[in-house]
């Protein structure tokens, strides 16, 4: 060994030496340097173990949002699949619905043709059946005829005062619907012809018949008009009109107001049994002719109390003649009634309408009453499209041609 290393060996020992009362020292005081070196080791491993319970926290946290994305994705693509399946469903259906409207449009296709056809074959067998029916009745008017010809050829006695008398009926009735277009009238001569022919008993008188029925149910169907009720309604009106009263003039009611107290002022004025003196007797003279002047006034000027504004004021010449209007209006309706015309029916009743109601007062009682018979008068159809009603005279008129072997008579007109 060198001496160096003879010197490093001997001073170990005492250096060791040294430290021992340092060490005891230091075990026996603690400084707070010492206390810092001994808890930092392990603060440091705490903030360790909270770093890692938070990255395991947001670990689960992620993992839970994976997991609730996947869990709506899934419930996103079950509602989706849901969905479509429904419009698939839905659709199938509209197609199915779709065809079913389809084949029932066809079905009724089908049997609205299927009706025409048989409507068309109905009508087909009607009128077949109508011309048979025609055919066969006139095959027994020409045999029933024949038949009455034979009996007439044979001697038979021939109803001809019965026959006669029924064709004057039938002509009457016709002439009756032509001018008066009475249908009452010719419904009552047509059951009476038919009447007598029924009781003549003649042989082929069945076409005259049924000409006759035929032309009472052709009436019958026809509106009728009581052409003289009417008529005498509007007579009664042209009565009312008389009746009818203008305002009456102010002045004579307030002449009639004030005279019992001009009376009275007079006898205040003279008592009986006082002599008058001459001023008195001047007054009173001059009261006299004060009034007997106001009273050729009041004569002369009427005042009326007007209720309308178009309400005229006429003198007694006028107002008789705005009644001769209406009378005048109300013949023209009868006379329109009586023609058949309904365009002067109507504007004539129209026109005592508005004679009404610009020279009378409308609170009156008898324009009011004649008033509600006009709008019933309004409701009345005098114009009526009659039918014809000779086919029962030319049946009757050719039976008894055919009888006789002469020609028909033509009707008047004809």
């Amino acid at each position: 060994m060198t001496q160096d290393e003879k010197k490093a060996n001997s001073k170990m020992p005492e250096k060791g030496a040294d430290q021992q009362p340092s060490n005891t020292k230091s075990a026996k005081v603690s400084k707070p340097v010492d206390r810092a070196s001994v808890v930092k080791p392990k603060q440091k491993s705490g903030a360790a173990q909270a770093n890692t319970g938070l990255l395991w926290l947001l670990v689960l946290l992620l993992i839970a949002a994976v997991a609730g994305l996947g869990y709506w994705q899934w419930q996103a693509q079950s509602q989706r699949a849901a969905l479509t399946t429904d419009q698939s469903g839905q659709s199938e259906d509209l197609q199915h619905w779709q065809q079913q409207q389809q084949s029932l449009a066809q079905k009724l296709d089908a049997l609205t043709a299927e009706n025409d056809a048989s409507r068309r074959t109905i009508n087909t067998q009607q009128a077949n059946l109508k011309n048979n029916q025609e055919r066969m009745d006139e095959a027994l008017v020409g045999a029933l005829e024949t038949m009455a010809k034979t009996r007439l050829d044979q001697g038979e006695a021939l109803p001809q005062w019965q026959l006669a008398e029924a064709e004057y009926l039938l002509r009457l009735a016709n002439q009756r619907l032509a001018m008066e277009q009475a249908s009452e009238s010719a419904i009552a001569l047509l059951k009476a012809a038919d009447i007598i022919i029924r009781d003549s008993e003649q042989v082929g008188t069945y076409g005259i018949r049924r000409a006759i029925a035929a032309d009472l149910a052709a009436l019958t169907a026809v509106p009728s008009v009581d052409v003289e009720g009417v008529y005498a309604q509007l007579s009664a009106l042209s009565g009312l009109a008389s009746r009818l009263t203008f305002i009456p003039p102010r002045s004579e009611t307030v002449a009639t107001h004030k005279t019992p107290e001009a009376s009275g002022a007079k006898s205040t004025v003279t008592a009986p049994g006082e002599e008058a003196t001459w001023s008195q007797t001047l007054w009173q003279g001059t009261k006299d002719a004060g009034a007997s002047v106001w009273g050729e006034l009041s004569q002369l000027v009427k005042v009326q109390s007007r209720t309308q504004e178009d309400q005229q004021l006429l003198t007694p010449a006028a107002e008789l003649l705005v009644r001769m209007r209406i009378e005048m209006a109300l013949s023209q309706t009868q006379v329109a009634l009586l023609r058949r015309q309904q365009t002067i029916y109507d504007q004539s009743l129209v026109g005592v309408k508005q004679l009404l109601a610009q020279y009378y007062r409308p609170s009156d009682a008898v324009a009011q009453a004649i008033y509600a018979q006009i709008d019933l008068l309004d409701e009345v159809k005098v114009l009526v499209n009659m039918p014809n009603i000779s086919g029962s005279l030319i049946a009757l008129q050719g039976f008894v041609a055919t009888l006789h072997d002469t020609p028909t008579e033509p009707l008047a007109g004809e």
